[in-house]
Parts: structure tokens; sequence; C-alpha cells
């Protein structure tokens, strides 16, 4: 019994300098990015808030950006890796226009590394991100240096007759123009229709008086065959009595 109490006391002993030696968790990581926030509109030099730390495995952060219009685009870097922790201030600035970028879609991605064994960075990203750095094209100006000023426009001229109410919107020159072209539209489908319809008319019309010239014409030369060994006795038999009365 004396052997199991001593075994026991010697694995408890083992147990407890592994367990106070214990590498602390990643859960006690702070990775946090307050500004930009999700789906904002950022220009120029862009300032990236926020924290980052780790109570006693901290090695440094580093701060990425991603264009998401851009499927082939990898993580690039926003500056070096920073090796001291931040507490709700600034993690860094982003100069889009010193760097080139030009507008679109992208994200932002905070990674603190730590210094324990088999554990990847701790990340936080920010998505949706519309970058607009392009100026709008200004509209152009008159010069009045040399002392020309332009005109102002006056009122417009109203129509001295004053025309009754009428609920029935007058119709628009754009509408007219609509009308007219689809009134022709329809005209022009109206006749190819009529036309094809009058071609296939007149072909069955011309197929129909061919077929009866032709049905015609061999009628008469079937009753002309024959007819004709008749109509040459009949002509033999005159000519025999005309003869015959000759004679006599």
């Amino acid at each position: 019994m004396k052997k199991y109490v001593l075994l026991l006391c010697s694995l408890l002993l083992l147990a407890l300098p592994a367990h106070a030696q214990e590498p602390p968790g990643v859960q006690d990581t702070i990775v946090v990015i307050t500004s930009p926030v999700p789906f904002q509109t950022i220009s120029g030099q862009v300032v990236i808030s926020g924290s980052a730390g780790h109570p006693s495995a901290f090695v440094g952060y580093e701060l990425e950006y991603d264009n998401l219009t851009d499927p082939t685009e990898i993580w690039l870097p926003i500056g070096s890796r920073v090796t001291q922790q931040v507490t709700e201030g600034t993690l860094g600035i982003w100069d889009t226009v010193g760097l080139g970028i030009s507008d679109g879609l992208y994200q932002i991605r905070l990674r603190v590394f730590l210094n324990l064994p088999d554990i990847a960075p701790v990340e936080l990203i920010v998505s949706n991100l519309t970058l607009i750095n392009t100026a709008p094209t200004p509209l152009p100006t008159i010069d009045t240096s040399d002392g020309f000023t332009p005109p102002t426009p006056g009122p417009s001229p109203t129509s001295p007759i004053e025309q009754p109410p009428t609920n029935t919107p007058r119709p628009t020159i754009e509408s007219r123009i609509q009308t007219d072209n689809n009134s022709r539209s329809a005209t022009s489908t109206n006749s190819t229709t009529l036309n094809f319809g009058r071609l296939q008319g007149a072909f069955c019309f011309g197929s129909t008086l061919a077929f009866g010239f032709f049905t015609l014409l061999l009628g008469y030369l079937w009753l002309r065959a024959r007819l004709r060994p008749v109509t040459r006795q009949l002509m033999w038999q005159i000519r025999s009595e005309l003869d015959q009365e000759r004679r006599r």
C-alpha cells in the first residue's frame, strides 16, 4: 500500500512543474481594428487604429492590404513589422497615394505574431473598403480677366395666349418621334406581310392559269386527233358527190 502512495505522490510532483510552465493561451491575444470599419469609403492617407498585443508572448504585428477586384493579387504589406504593442492607438498609416494604388474595393488585415511553438499568427480582416482617390473632372469656366462678362440668361418668354387647363398630357417631341417610329415599323411590317401575301397569290393564280391553258391545249390536240379521220372521210365523201354531179 505504501508503494502505491509513494508512486502517486511522485506523479503529482512531476505534474506540478509541467503545469506551472504551461505557455499562455492564444485567446489572450489582442487583435482589434477600430478604424476604418467595413463598407467605409477611404482615400489618401488612411489611418488604421486599434490594438495589437499579448500579455507575455508578443513578438510583433503587421498590416497588409488586398485588392478584392483582382483575384490574382496577393496580400501586400503596409509598412514593416512593428515590435511594440499598441493599445487603442494608431497601428499604421496606409499611404494609398504614395503607393500609387488605384481606386477599387479593398480589405486590410492585422496579423499579431506570438512567441509560441506551432502557433500561427492571430489575424483580423476588415473587408469591403472603397478606395476613391481620383477627383471628378472640373467643369470648364469662362475667363473674365479681360473684362468680358458672360450674359445672364433672362426669364423665359411666355406665351400671351393662355391655354385652358387639360388633364391629358401633351405629347413631347421624344414621344412623337417614338410614336412615328413605331408607326413606321408597324407600317413596314404590314407592307412586308401584304407584299408577301400578294406575291403568293399571284404565283398561285399564274400556276392555275398555266395549268388550265395546258389542259385546254392537250384537250384540243386529243380532240383533233380523234376527229381527223372522220373529217378526212367526210371530205372524201363530199368530193365524190361533187365529182358525180359534174359528170352528170
